[in-house]
């Protein structure tokens, strides 16, 4: 008769790597992490590190710093409603990465873009997802 290994559980209940509030922890350092470094990254590759013409700059600032100023309240707060609709921006500067790192001038800050709205990404959705599971289980706990 074949052994059964159980290399995931003790005394039987699961081991857990890490609990909900550690979770919820990283998954809200992950997201601020992500933002800063996407906002302060294009800011500083926009204005000091590859500059555009004049003319541009402020065009290029509105467009692609503007919409990271719109959920810096709700993220600095902790809002969960603004951690789940930060997910799709993040979405989107994965597109705009992508979109500069299919050009060969623009390689290095696409590749810095992808890789700091995924981290984002990852923040709001491991935040998301397990600050809604405690909310859930404290609403159940109330009734």
């Amino acid at each position: 008769m074949p052994r059964t290994r159980q290399a995931c559980c003790r005394d039987g209940k699961k081991a857990e790597i890490m609990t909900q509030p550690q979770l919820i922890k990283l998954g809200r350092w992950l997201t601020l992490g992500g933002y800063f470094s996407l906002l302060f990254g294009l800011f500083a590759w926009h204005l000091v590190i590859d500059p555009p013409a004049k003319h541009l700059i402020s065009i290029i600032v509105f467009f692609q710093l503007g919409p990271l100023m719109i959920p810096l309240f709700g993220l600095l707060n902790g809002k969960l409603y603004t951690h789940a609709w930060s997910m799709y921006m993040a979405i989107f500067y994965f597109v705009i990465g992508v979109w500069y790192a299919g050009h060969d001038e623009d390689l290095i800050i696409g590749l810095y873009v992808i890789v700091t709205s995924l981290v984002f990404f990852t923040g709001t959705v491991v935040y998301t997802r397990y600050m809604g599971k405690q909310l859930k289980a404290q609403q159940q706990d109330e009734k």
